[in-house]
């Protein structure tokens, strides 16, 4: 029912082995048959913040350069864009493409392959299940087809950011916060994930599992090694792979969740065929960290006890955003991203660090103050902090029951 999922080791980024890796894991599904001569390919990178590609945040660099050399062999010329976590204007996108390594690739391919350059926006009417009437990037609409390459890593509010998640880079980056506030309810703002994907429909999937970020992630946690390149026609049973690669279930993914709701995605791992040089067992790490725990542990049943029981569960397992001062530089970037305005800059003396003559003065700046009745929980201040400064906490009963568990 669900189209299979290819699964192949990829133990570095270094050249040689990723085309190996990549050639390998298209190749299991066929997955560039849809590419002719003359196309125009948008590939959406995950670019969402302007960060080196060893700090295992955005799609790598070599993994793009070696699809762009399959895409163009075959007569095609490549596009790759995405509309990263700000302004969507040429000098700020410019600069994540630097960031982010992709500038090289311009000139190696000699306009065979470009960083997108378009930054109109068009509308869209969808019959969705929560989108309905939207904007998007431009860019996409001037394409003959399009490759969704994501990174496989932790997300405080949807659990794990990766193949559905990452077309929401569709929608313009100062816009992204607007969407959250309009869809604050976690299966609702899935459901918008799921909507994107259905609307633009991507040919291929691809994703980046070599490094993986946990912990703090999408932006702000550790990388962590994993080892793989992943590959389907599309996202619902890949992410349903990753998942498991790194220890979630449906339970803990709601775009998962409600892609089996819906009828597009498997409930369990066991619905997947995985294929590839790959053993999913050998490939699973049972100790990544994540970003936010959701409610994994279910009671079966109505009835008053179970519904108690449920509603205990949300409670202990609830998170919430929160500044660790002494990590904040008070660059009010949480502030001006909040799309709920609940946070306010609020003076505080900082100590200074380190072994200069300065050494244990204060200055003062502003750090941000968390107005809890307004917070939304989307977590687009922890996302988007540029020194992760704003972690994902726990309360202490969530705390113990995660241990258990």
């Amino acid at each position: 029912m669900f189209n299979p999922v290819a699964l192949e080791s990829c133990s570095s980024y270094e050249y040689s082995t990723v085309k190996k890796s990549l050639d390998q894991a298209i190749a299991d599904i066929d997955g560039l048959s849809f590419v002719k001569p003359g196309m125009k390919i948008a590939i959406k990178a995950n670019l969402v913040s302007a960060m080196a590609p060893e700090k295992a945040v955005t799609t790598h660099p070599a993994l793009l350069k070696r699809l762009c050399e399959l895409i163009t062999e075959k007569g095609a010329t490549v596009i790759i864009g995405d509309s990263p976590g700000g302004l969507y204007t040429p000098s700020f996108v410019r600069n994540v493409y630097k960031s982010c390594g992709l500038l090289d690739l311009e000139k190696e391919f000699d306009k065979k392959v470009t960083l997108n350059d378009d930054y109109s926006i068009k509308n869209a009417s969808y019959a969705g299940k929560s989108l309905k009437n939207f904007i998007y990037t431009g860019w996409l609409s001037n394409v003959d087809a399009i490759i969704n390459f994501s990174k496989l890593k932790t997300h405080a509010m949807m659990g794990m950011s990766c193949a559905v998640k990452n077309m929401f880079g569709t929608i313009p980056g100062t816009t992204k916060p607007e969407y959250h506030m309009l869809f604050p309810n976690e299966t609702d703002f899935a459901n918008v994930m799921i909507d994107l994907n259905e609307f633009f429909k991507p040919d291929l999937y691809i994703v980046d599992a070599i490094d993986g970020m946990e912990g703090n992630g999408p932006t702000a946690g550790e990388k962590r090694h994993i080892g793989a390149v992943l590959a389907s026609k599309r996202p619902y049973a890949l992410d349903m792979v990753c998942a498991d690669l790194i220890g979630m279930t449906i339970k803990d993914v709601p775009t998962l969740r409600v892609a089996f709701e819906n009828g597009l995605g498997p409930e369990s791992i066991a619905e997947v065929k995985i294929v590839g040089g790959l053993s999913p067992s050998l490939a699973k790490i049972p100790d990544f960290k994540r970003a936010t725990i959701h409610q994994s542990i279910t009671f079966d049943g109505d009835g008053f006890i179970n519904h108690m029981k449920s509603a205990a569960l949300k409670l202990a397992f609830n998170t919430k955003p929160q500044v660790k001062k002494s990590e904040c530089i008070g660059c009010k970037k949480c502030y001006e991203t909040c799309p709920a305005n609940a946070i306010t800059m609020v003076p505080y003396k900082k100590a200074s660090k380190g072994n200069s003559p300065n050494q244990g003065a204060t200055r003062n700046i502003s750090i941000p103050s968390i107005d809890r009745s307004k917070c939304i929980k989307c977590f687009c201040c922890q996302e988007f902090c540029p020194k992760g400064a704003m972690k994902v906490q726990e309360n202490i009963i969530g705390k113990v029951l995660r241990k258990i568990k």
